[in-house]
């Protein structure tokens, strides 16, 4: 197979942007093909033209998307951002085509050979139709103008959340509770004073760790004025320029457009699901909030609200108090070699693969690459870009490299996450919940590897409604704090002592504290992308909509006054109003989970028949159909209203 990815890595940095846009010089000139193709041309051969006109495109926008956001070198994402603008206009373009869309709406889907070419065939056809190539010219030019506009506005979004690093500057005898491992790798200057970041290697611990109430809450505010002011502008702009598209395409908003082709419909759906949620955690959350206002009030007597720069800190206090667990004990087993190697093998056995490094070229001295390997031939592979550094992405995420096609190519995809980086003495110490990060990126990550074997592209890899894609991930996360697995690669990174049963017990009790809070945290989230999108924004008070909601959603947990989370809230660039997504995807995946979860989370043989079914089909069926393959039934919210009890 040949491995036209890996031969562009091969080419050198500055060389790398000549070959894509030969690339992106030889689909036009494939586009022209297919528009000459001879009539006598069978309806299939028409088809597989048209699904492979984007073949190598695929991989082509993979690097310009990936390179932007993660190259150390300026230059190179800069250069990255031109290139997708250019294969923006090029999509916007196909898109619009009269010509291709008319020789498509030509084919008799019957003449077709099996039900996935009709199932691409039709969703093409949907989806030009979405695009607005059936409007006329003068709106066909605005929608082109608006769509080349917003890749500009989106690219802007994020650069300036992962340029804006900030910090604040505490005492170093202010830190003293912090995790030891942590504390050493904050040397305090010649002032005495320490540097702590919004980066999240630094912002996690220290808002669950730090007793001084004043540095968390100076941290807090430095987190959610990221973006300022900036991106506040922006947002506007991305917000009026999708809502005209939405016009223009015959849509009352943004959200309706955007919902349409998911599992969910609509955006009435998806704010009835919000609801669904929100009333489910109504006696949960009163509980928990109940709770912590009586620990908060014994070091700050009179308070009676919780605030966002104590509620981290304050759950540790509970679960230390109620189940016995510190999270900081947990952290010496959870070295980051280790769990790179535990989530690998976990992998390896579920799904009977094999990991091997990959001598492969990479963007940066820290990425690592593997090839997966099934009865000793090599399926696919995974680059590894997992610590922080300047510029790079924020938070954590799985981008696909490319697609695999049948017979072709392998596919690949990268995780980029930014977890503590190990070095001399630093065993690179993580956190339990970024463990369970960890994890739920590999989700993502094996849910595109192992979609990789088809014939058609437009159903290859996380081809599935875009709502079902957070299940394979929130499933995963599953594994991370299951004992077997743990006790497979936890060991202290001093002694090598395996993490004892009883702590892994006490961890996970209490794990389950908080979900109450946490399922309306996410539906604050979700409701403020739908508002957002789901009106005319002409004067929208973006600030005002998160107040307005966390006045409703959580009564007792205030607007932070000042802040500006929308401004560094990333996903409302790319998930835009669907944010509900994280939510949907738990409930689905707390019910397929519910065929693992009476028995070993390792019995290969439930495993590799989800594999086998909801994985490795990618978008050749509905998402619907391939929860009901697996399960037997249609899903339902049974397992994740018996999460919530618990």
């Amino acid at each position: 197979m040949n491995d036209p990815l890996i031969e562009c890595f091969q080419t050198g940095d500055k060389e790398i942007w000549s070959r894509c846009r030969q690339v992106l010089s030889e689909a036009h000139n494939s586009l022209d093909l297919f528009k000459r193709l001879p009539d006598t041309t069978t309806d299939q051969e028409v088809l597989q033209a048209y699904d492979r006109l984007c073949v190598d495109l695929d991989w082509t926008g993979s690097v310009a998307g990936l390179f932007f956001q993660v190259h150390p070198d300026a230059e190179m994402r800069e250069e990255a951002a031109n290139l997708e603008q250019e294969m923006g206009r090029f999509f916007t373009e196909l898109s619009l085509d009269r010509e291709v869309f008319d020789r498509l709406s030509g084919l008799d889907a019957e003449s077709l050979s099996d039900p996935v070419a009709r199932r691409v065939l039709d969703h093409a056809l949907r989806d030009f139709c979405r695009a607005g190539v059936d409007q006329d010219e003068p709106t066909r030019e605005r929608i082109r103008a608006l769509r080349e506009e917003l890749v500009v506005i989106g690219q802007e979004f994020a650069r300036n959340i992962a340029t804006d690093v900030r910090e604040i500057r505490v005492p170093e005898a202010d830190i003293s509770d912090l995790p030891s491992d942590w504390v050493d790798g904050h040397p305090s200057g010649d002032d005495g004073m320490v540097v702590v970041t919004t980066n999240p290697t630094d912002y996690l611990p220290f808002m669950k760790y730090c007793s001084r109430r004043e540095h968390r809450k100076a941290l807090l505010h430095q987190f959610h004025t990221r973006g300022c002011p900036k991106n506040l502008e922006v947002l506007e702009r991305m917000l009026a320029r999708r809502y005209e598209l939405a016009q223009l395409l015959g849509y009352e908003h943004w959200a309706d457009y955007i919902t349409e082709d998911k599992m969910i419909k609509n955006a009435e759906n998806a704010a009835s699901f919000i609801d669904r949620v929100v009333s489910l955690t109504g006696a949960r959350i009163d509980e928990e909030c109940a709770e912590l206002l009586e620990v908060i009030r014994k070091d700050h007597p009179g308070v009676d609200q919780v605030r966002d720069f104590d509620r981290l800190y304050y759950q540790e206090r509970i679960r230390a108090a109620k189940f016995g667990f510190d999270a900081k004990e947990i952290r010496p087993y959870l070295a980051f070699d280790k769990v790179t190697q535990g989530v690998m093998d976990t992998v390896a056995r579920l799904f009977d693969v094999t990991f091997s490094p990959a001598q492969v070229p990479v963007w940066h001295e820290d990425v690592m690459a593997f090839n997966v390997e099934e009865k000793g031939e090599v399926i696919a592979r995974l680059f590894l870009d997992m610590h922080p550094r300047e510029d790079k992405y924020k938070h954590a995420a799985m981008f696909d490299l490319c697609c695999g096609i049948e017979g072709e190519r392998i596919p690949q995809a990268s995780l980029i996450c930014n977890f503590p980086k190990p070095g001399g003495d630093d065993a690179g110490l993580m956190e339990a919940g970024q463990v369970t990060t960890y994890f739920h990126e590999f989700g993502h990550l094996m849910h595109h590897l192992l979609a990789g074997r088809h014939q058609w592209l437009s159903v290859s890899g996380i081809a599935t409604e875009w709502d079902f894609v957070e299940v394979p991930s929130q499933l995963f996360e599953e594994w991370s704090r299951d004992p077997e697995v743990l006790s497979s690669f936890a060991t202290h990174h001093d002694s090598g002592e395996v993490v004892p049963a009883e702590l892994v017990e006490r961890m996970r009790a209490a794990e389950n504290y908080g979900k109450g809070l946490y399922a309306r945290i996410q539906m604050l989230y979700a409701t403020v992308a739908l508002e957002y999108y789901r009106c005319d924004p002409d004067g929208i008070d973006t600030s005002e909509v998160i107040r307005k909601n966390k006045d409703r959603l959580l009564p007792l947990n205030p607007y932070e006054e000042g802040t500006f989370f929308q401004a560094s809230f990333g996903h409302l660039d790319g998930y835009s109003a669907i944010y509900y997504t994280y939510m949907w995807s738990l409930v689905l995946a707390k019910d397929i989970f519910s065929a693992f979860a009476e028995g070993d989370l390792m019995d290969t043989t439930t495993s590799r028949r989800y594999r086998e079914k909801v994985l490795a089909p990618g978008g050749s069926r509905d998402a619907a159909d391939l929860v009901a393959d697996f399960l037997g039934r249609p899903s339902d919210f049974e397992a994740f209203e018996d999460w919530l009890k618990v």
